[in-house]
């Protein structure tokens, strides 16, 4: 069984930091799903203005992975707030998305967001399908290119000095699998 500090450098190399290439521990790295759940839910709750007029909230991730696809399911807690009214909607966002692994910074970023279901309601029951749909577009919108995790400075530059520049990210059931990409 492996000690917590192997666990723990496994996880930051998932997170793409990659800060432990070099130093005997393999080149990829599976996490899973509740490892993945863990690292997530650090990225939340989340607030995000939406055209200084609406404060959205998003809470509370849950995750399914989706092999079959490359993909990874979320399912999210949603309110939003008109900052001139007060009003306050609660619903429900269901998404999923690919991962993909940014060199510059050495991130893991959410990519091909599609939201499949988004629900709100004000308390007067739910809103119009148009709304909904208008919700989910913005969500699309708003979370398409997400970063996850970013690599910090020394983490980088020891990605860079060991010359990688890509890596593979495949959903698979026993969780999600990174893959850094030999240099040529």
């Amino acid at each position: 069984m492996p000690d917590r500090r192997h666990v723990v450098a496994c996880l930051v190399i998932m997170a793409g930091l990659g800060g432990c290439i070099g130093f005997g521990l393999p080149r990829s790295v599976t996490l899973s799903q509740q490892q993945l759940q863990t690292v997530i839910e650090r990225q939340f709750p989340r607030r995000q203005r939406l055209l200084e007029v609406i404060d959205i909230d998003v809470a509370r991730p849950a995750l399914r992975l989706l092999p079959e696809r490359n993909r990874i399911a979320t399912d999210l807690e949603l309110s939003a707030t008109e900052r001139l009214g007060g009003r306050t909607a609660r619903g429900s966002l269901a998404l999923d998305y690919a991962l993909r692994y940014e060199a510059s910074d050495a991130s893991i970023r959410l990519a091909q967001v599609h939201v499949g279901a988004a629900t709100l309601d004000f308390g007067s029951g739910p809103t119009a399908p148009s709304v909904a749909r208008v919700a989910a577009l913005l969500a699309e919108h708003l979370l398409d290119d997400l970063v996850l995790y970013r690599a910090d400075p020394e983490r980088l530059r020891l990605l860079q000095r060991a010359g990688i520049t890509a890596a593979r990210i495949a959903i698979t059931p026993a969780g999600v699998e990174l893959r850094f990409v030999e240099p040529q």
